[in-house]
């Protein structure tokens, strides 16, 4: 036995070796050139100030700059598709919301799977709260369940397809899901000006958006995620797993050509943990635009955004395209 292990053992470590000098001859030593970044959402949006934000640290924590790309169009798969036809050398990154997951599933014949690529991180994590006007018979989750039961088909909740989604995952396990009609709105100003004028029951959004209505104008019911949220009027809302159920975030993802390196993409995960622990330069750009950051590396985000996918598809499967 340890005259096999004596044999065995060079060889796997002469393996790892070839495999590393394999890698660098085929792309050189990474990054060694500026390293485009793809953003495909128009400029000026919470995507696109995320990234613009995040850039100013990229020589410092990458060694190269960022090259900034805004290539929008096809709800976000335009610019994964470009990253597909580019080299798996880590020279394009593309950064999204679950947008091109939800348009990718909706379609019956889609050009890629939302599983299409190599997950990098999650630079942050949209929680889903849902909310309503103070003084209203579903103001308290014990509430809302209560009304929904009694009155089946009653309850309007709106906001945006991916909020939507969000919501329905933990409305669906606690048996309510089927009994509320859900208004999709393609702008959360709109759903907003509803809710306050009483057109809407409630708005499902994520806590950046909801918390200037907080609480004088709005309460919040629940916190669809199972995140804790740390913020004023928060306190003592329930969360999906204080409630019993599996609760799902709306990540920001990074990702790269399905192809990459592994080495390359365990370098780009943690040179983007610590860019987004920046207390100089990242965090505080992010705070000003009122971005929250919630870094999740490599290994947990793969497993959590396989996840997500499958949740989106289970809940566009269940309650329609």
């Amino acid at each position: 036995m340890k005259h096999y292990l004596k044999i065995l053992v060079p060889i796997m470590v002469l393996g790892l070796l070839l495999g590393v000098v394999s890698t660098e001859k085929a792309y050189g030593k990474y990054p060694s050139k500026p390293i485009t970044f793809i953003i495909p959402f128009s400029a000026g949006g919470g995507t696109d100030m995320e990234v613009r934000s995040m850039s100013v640290g990229a020589l410092d924590h990458f060694g190269q700059p960022w090259k900034l790309v805004n290539m929008p169009g096809a709800s976000a798969t335009l610019g994964w598709q470009h990253m597909l036809r580019q080299p798996p050398d880590g020279y394009t990154l593309y950064l999204s919301s679950p947008a091109p997951i939800i348009a990718l599933l909706k379609e019956a014949k889609p050009p890629f799977s939302p599983l299409d690529c190599k997950v990098v991180c999650f630079t942050s994590q949209l929680r889903v709260q849902a909310v309503s006007r103070p003084g209203t018979q579903w103001d308290t989750w014990k509430k809302l369940v209560s009304y929904v039961n009694a009155h089946p088909g009653k309850l309007t909740i709106g906001q945006s397809t991916a909020m939507i989604l969000g919501a329905q995952y933990m409305f669906d396990q606690a048996g309510i899901a089927d009994k509320v009609v859900w208004v999709p709105y393609s702008s959360g100003a709109d759903a907003t000006a509803d809710l306050l004028g009483g057109h809407l029951n409630v708005m499902v959004g994520t806590v950046p958006h909801n918390r200037p209505l907080v609480p004088d104008k709005a309460v919040v019911i629940v916190n669809t995620s199972e995140e804790k949220v740390d913020a004023p009027g928060w306190e003592g809302v329930p969360n999906a797993k204080a409630l019993g159920y599996e609760g799902i975030t709306l990540p920001r993802v990074v990702r790269l050509h399905p192809d990459t390196p592994d080495d390359i993409v365990d370098f780009v995960s943690e040179a983007m943990g610590k860019l987004l622990s920046d207390k100089k330069g990242v965090l505080p750009l992010m705070k000003k635009i009122g971005q929250e950051v919630n870094y999740v590396p490599r290994a947990e985000a793969e497993v959590r955004y396989k996840k997500l996918v499958e949740a989106i598809r289970s809940m566009l499967k269940k309650f329609g395209k």
